[in-house]
C-alpha cells in the first residue's frame, strides 16, 4: 500500500496559493480544508512527485457496495452479487 500524499499548499479565492503546515492528505484533512474554503491542494508523495489535486476527489463518499454483475470481474473477496 502506498503512503498518503502530504499537503504542502492550498488554494482558495481570493488569496490564491497559501503554504500550509505539512500534513497527510486524508479524507478528514480534505473535509477540514474544504470547511476553511480551500478547493485545491498541492500534495507530494516522495521527492519528485508533486501534484495539484481537487479536494472534491477526497470528500466524495465512495460507493459502499458496488453491484458487480459478472463474477469474472468482481474483485476477489467481494461478496456482492
Amino acid at each position: 500500500m502506498t503512503r498518503p500524499r502530504t499537503v504542502t499548499h492550498a488554494y482558495r479565492m481570493p488569496g490564491g496559493w497559501e503554504a500550509l503546515a505539512h500534513r497527510p492528505l486524508t479524507t478528514e484533512t480534505a473535509h477540514a480544508l474544504r470547511g476553511e474554503g480551500y478547493t485545491l491542494v498541492r500534495a507530494r508523495r516522495g521527492w519528485g512527485s508533486s501534484r495539484e489535486l481537487s479536494l472534491s476527489m477526497y470528500t466524495q463518499q465512495p460507493a459502499v457496495n458496488a453491484p458487480w454483475s459478472d463474477a469474472d470481474i468482481r474483485p476477489s473477496g467481494s461478496t456482492a452479487a
